[in-house]
């Protein structure tokens, strides 16, 4: 049986290592027979594996992971079996980044203050043109600055004294909603990216709901009343205990169950790809795809 893989990350993504072809590649290494590049609001790597997956031996999805805000909550949803030539999503990368850099200020305000830093607009304008100002860009900027270390706000995200990734724990402690230093930033609403999604004949999924909703019940119901399809129920970042939660919850209301690494490469060492730990057959997961109307 192969492996299933429906959250992996491309050169055209933060961080991301790869071009499609290598991707390609490195999934047939990997054993997998089911997969999916869904790069952060971009869509290009969707259009390159739309024109290149006849060539490959594995069953490739068009997708994309789209940033998103609900409730001043930000979230992360996966669309699958997407149009990549719908119009929309040539928009959603720009508007995306416009909004995080009109709040670039506030939140470096906020961190200097909460951190004892020194961070200004200067520090950042050289990356404009090729990255995206998030929680995640500033998070990588100022844990890898050499001086971090002797920062004792700092250092326990350096030295490991908090678990990996330490990126990732270092922006739910500061700049995720409710925290010192969150700033409300103009996101594409969930509403308008599962309506986009819809429209582009794909399905939304949520992204690694364990990262986000943490099994708050009452939260994914409203959710899943917006138009969710289905849930990341098998990821790379959850547990045992959180796999079996959202497998149950996404049986009970009938939603697609899909499973992802969230691979980026070398800059996730702790990700590989292919291991989701999800016990599903490629045919199942097929299956699941095609009961909510999509042929893939």
């Amino acid at each position: 049986m192969g492996k299933i893989d429906l959250h992996i990350h491309s050169h055209y993504s933060m961080d991301g290592e790869y071009s499609v072809l290598d991707l390609f590649k490195k999934a047939e290494e990997a054993g997998l027979s089911l997969a999916a590049i869904a790069d952060h609001d971009n869509i290009e790597a969707a259009r390159q594996v739309n024109t290149y997956r006849t060539y490959s031996n594995i069953k490739w999805i068009p997708a994309i992971e789209c940033t998103c805000s609900y409730n001043d909550k930000e979230l992360h949803v996966l669309g699958y079996g997407i149009d990549p030539y719908f119009s929309w999503f040539d928009d959603l990368y720009a508007r995306v980044k416009k909004a995080q850099r009109d709040v670039l200020k506030m939140r470096l305000d906020a961190l200097n203050k909460l951190l004892e830093l020194n961070l200004t607009l200067a520090d950042f304008e050289i990356f404009y043109d090729k990255y995206v100002m998030s929680p995640k860009f500033i998070a990588k900027y100022i844990l890898s600055n050499p001086n971090a270390i002797n920062n004792k706000l700092l250092k326990p995200y350096i030295s490991g004294s908090y678990q990996s990734p330490s990126n990732t724990l270092f922006i739910q402690h500061t700049m995720a909603y409710g925290k010192e230093a969150y700033v409300k930033c103009d996101l594409p609403s969930l509403n308008t990216i599962i309506e986009q999604i819809h429209l582009a004949g794909g399905l939304a999924v949520l992204s690694h709901p364990g990262n986000t909703v943490k099994e708050d019940t009452s939260l994914l119901n409203e959710l899943v009343h917006l138009g969710l399809d289905g849930i990341e129920a098998y990821s790379s970042y959850h547990s045992e205990f959180q796999n079996v939660f959202y497998v149950e919850y996404a049986l009970r209301r009938k939603l697609l169950i899909t499973c992802g690494s969230d691979f980026y490469g070398s800059s996730k060492r702790f990700i590989k790809m292919g291991n989701t730990h999800c016990p599903m057959s490629e045919e199942e997961m097929i299956e699941g795809f095609k009961r909510k109307g999509l042929n893939i």
